[in-house]
């Protein structure tokens, strides 16, 4: 799950996780922190959202019926990658508890960002979970995290090291195993920001995303009805544009502001429009989300 800050990502991967667990499924959600908040090991946006206090744990923990949660984190991954890709277990997990050795793991943004991306891949290995949800971080970092793995491959030519990452490579490839959701608004830069990151994730070699537009305004004519309601609603809209102040008048401009951003997507992406449901508590916008987001497993 992708997608710039503030387009409700979070709530929007919570709501999918909800979604396919109804459907059935054992569901894990995680969150992938980005490099500037390590320093204080949480990004509660997760949490939050989830009315957790304290925030998540490495470790899956039970948070909603059918969905476990955990923080990806970067220790935990680099002692799995390590501990299954080179020979010395014992010596390995010894070497990883030692403050210069940590120090080093986290010098550079790399290195964190694997630690992550493999924790992710230890927590997939053990096939408890039909479904995963990664909540990335906002548009920019997402993608560096997917061009990550053969970013590292080029710097290391052989080995088992080499082998975890063309592994990585792959899955993030397979549209049998991995589908891109991005999330976006109906608003103009949002959109535009939406097609950027979709290209270059083509151009990674990303199967076609699944496209979430969120908080799709209320439309103030909803209620005309009947034969004349084309008409009806052309003289309303003429109106409300000719008149300043007039009640509908926001409600209309974001309305067309949001078809017009429609109208610029890819006839060939897959679409979820999810309503702007305001004032409602986190849980609660969760599950009315999760409601809307039918048939998600099928469709990917």
């Amino acid at each position: 799950m992708a997608g710039k800050g503030g387009v409700g990502r979070t709530t929007v991967s919570a709501a999918l996780a909800v979604a396919l667990a109804r459907e059935g499924g054992r569901v894990l959600l995680t969150e992938m922190d980005e490099a500037t908040t390590r320093a204080v090991g949480e990004h509660p946006a997760l949490a939050a959202t989830l009315g957790l206090e304290g925030g998540l744990s490495p470790e899956p923990r039970r948070v909603l019926p059918g969905v476990d949660a955990a923080r990806l984190c970067s220790a935990t991954g680099h002692e799995s990658f390590l501990r299954g890709n080179l020979p010395g277990g014992a010596i390995i997990s010894a070497a990883l508890r030692s403050r210069p050795v940590r120090r080093f793991l986290e010098s550079g943004p790399s290195f964190h960002e694997l630690g992550q991306l493999a924790h992710l891949a230890h927590l997939a290995a053990g096939q408890v979970y039909t479904d995963l949800v990664v909540d990335l971080p906002a548009t920019g970092h997402a993608l560096a995290l997917v061009r990550l793995p053969a970013s590292l491959r080029r710097i290391i030519s052989t080995g088992p090291v080499a082998r975890a990452l063309d592994r990585m490579s792959a899955v993030m490839r397979d549209p049998k195993v991995t589908v891109p959701w991005l999330v976006t608004l109906p608003e103009t830069l949002p959109v535009s920001e939406t097609l950027e990151l979709a290209a270059a994730l083509s151009g990674e070699g990303l199967p076609t995303p699944t496209l979430v537009m969120n908080r799709w305004p209320s439309d103030p004519f909803a209620h005309l009805e009947g034969e004349a309601a084309g008409t009806q609603r052309g003289l309303a809209e003429a109106w409300v544009r000719a008149s300043d102040g007039v009640a509908g008048s926001t409600a209309l401009a974001r309305l067309t502001e949001a078809h017009a951003a429609l109208a610029r997507l890819p006839p060939a992406w897959t679409l979820r429009t999810l309503p702007h449901l305001p004032g409602l508590e986190p849980g609660a916008l969760v599950d009315a989300l999760a409601a809307r987001l039918t048939h998600v497993r099928s469709a990917a």
